[in-house]
């Protein structure tokens, strides 16, 4: 498992810092964790699977695909808990949208900022 906390570590390219930050954890933790001198407990494997969406089983035993399949339309009522219905189902179909739509949204937005509409 240890191995494992690098890897996903690596994957966010986040320092030891920045990714222990989000779970409770020294840098100087992180790096006894990644290096095996020390095991973490199970409420930080399951802090660290819930603050990063990491798969439980991969992150335990290897199995299955690091990240969990994330739902958007859950992400986006966790993230926009308190915004209108109208702002999350706005931000919902956009998430549905083709990169290349998406640019092409972003730009259009871009223009009516610059021009003040």
């Amino acid at each position: 498992m240890n191995e494992r906390i690098k890897e996903l570590r690596k994957s966010l390219a986040l320092t030891q810092t920045e990714f222990g930050e989000k779970v409770g954890l020294t840098p100087a933790g992180i790096s006894k964790i990644e290096s095996g001198d020390r095991e973490p407990s199970e409420a930080v494997v399951k802090l660290i699977c819930q603050v990063y969406h990491v798969n439980y089983l991969w992150l335990t035993t290897g199995e299955g695909e690091m990240m969990e399949a994330m739902d958007t339309d859950a992400l986006v009522d966790k993230y926009l808990a308190g915004e209108s219905e109208w702002t999350k189902a706005i931000m919902k179909a956009f998430a549905k949208l083709p990169d290349e739509e998406c640019d092409k949204w972003f730009d259009m937005l871009k223009r009516i900022k610059k021009e003040g509409v």
